[in-house]
């Protein structure tokens, strides 16, 4: 089992995610596994208090980009199951024994996505993660498999590819390189599980609206790239961004008309922000493929 983290700058957070995944090991020592850590953007050799270090080991890149970096530590890796956590980003201490557990029983899954948990307030990321169900995901659940929280066999990586490096942090398209890899994976007619067991704890990042505008730009991208390699589901990704639209036009009109609770909505999903972005990446990801 392989755990893959891609860094920039984030020392002490990569120092408490790193911690998590040698207490998940302790807790069960005779599963095998590494850790490979991918940081950017710097030479400098990080001081990370290390229990195994047999088991991990550090590369230094000179590229950035999310998508990137994952896919340098793909190309490094040796575990049949890798697993992709944020670098500040932790597992709980029974990560290791429950997704061994799921593997077993759902043996022919090679893609598993988990509860995210915010890590300050100790509550689900979103309403989604209140489901304690284990749920076989179709492309409208797209929304469970989160950036931090999922897991690949080596045999689906090597069926789809790697991650697309035009999406996530440091990329073209600021995000969504997992709402890609979900699409592959159902375009490929692969099962998705949603393990509620299988626990990773993020923090709730601040929404700002450029935040808000380049992840829905993103997410507009793929949608769009989306439809365009799967046309036999074409209807299922323009019913995705009409729904994204039509909710994002709803509060804003709450928000003009109403005021209220929808103002304090809008300044925390920044509803205008989702609108713009998603429609402007299905604008520019069109123009991009129509000049190519």
């Amino acid at each position: 089992m392989s755990f893959i983290i891609a860094s920039i700058d984030r020392d002490q957070e990569l120092q408490q995610c790193i911690t998590s995944i040698e207490k998940a090991h302790e807790y069960r020592q005779d599963i095998s596994i590494e850790i490979l850590v991918v940081i950017q953007k710097t030479k400098q050799e990080k001081k990370i208090n290390i229990r195994y270090p047999q088991y991990i080991a550090f590369y230094y890149i000179d590229g950035v980009g999310l998508s990137l970096a994952r896919n340098f530590a793909i190309g490094k890796c040796k575990g049949d199951y890798l697993v992709f956590i944020d670098d500040d980003a932790t597992i709980s201490e029974t990560f290791i024994e429950i997704l061994l557990k799921n593997i077993s029983r759902f043996n022919n899954v090679n893609a598993f996505c988990g509860k995210l948990i915010d890590s300050a307030q100790n509550i689900p990321f979103s309403p989604l993660f209140l489901r304690d169900k284990v749920k076989k995901l179709n492309r409208f659940d797209y929304q469970y498999f989160m950036g931090s929280a999922h897991v690949l066999s080596r045999r689906v990586i090597n069926k789809i590819g790697c991650y697309d490096e035009n999406f996530g942090v440091g990329a073209k398209y600021y995000g969504s390189e997992e709402s890609d890899i979900f699409f592959r994976l159902k375009a490929a007619n692969e099962h998705v599980l949603y393990l509620p067991d299988l626990i990773f704890f993020h923090p709730i990042p601040k929404a700002l609206p450029l935040y808000v505008y380049n992840y829905a730009y993103a997410f507009g991208a793929v949608l769009t790239k989306s439809s365009l390699n799967d046309k036999a589901y074409l209807f299922v990704y323009g019913i995705i961004a009409m729904k994204i639209a039509a909710k994002a036009f709803i509060r804003i009109l709450q928000k003009l008309l109403l005021k209220g609770i929808y103002k304090e909505k809008d300044e925390k999903y920044h509803y205008s922000s989702v609108l713009n972005g998603t429609f402007q990446g299905i604008k520019d990801f069109i123009c991009r493929e129509s000049s190519s």
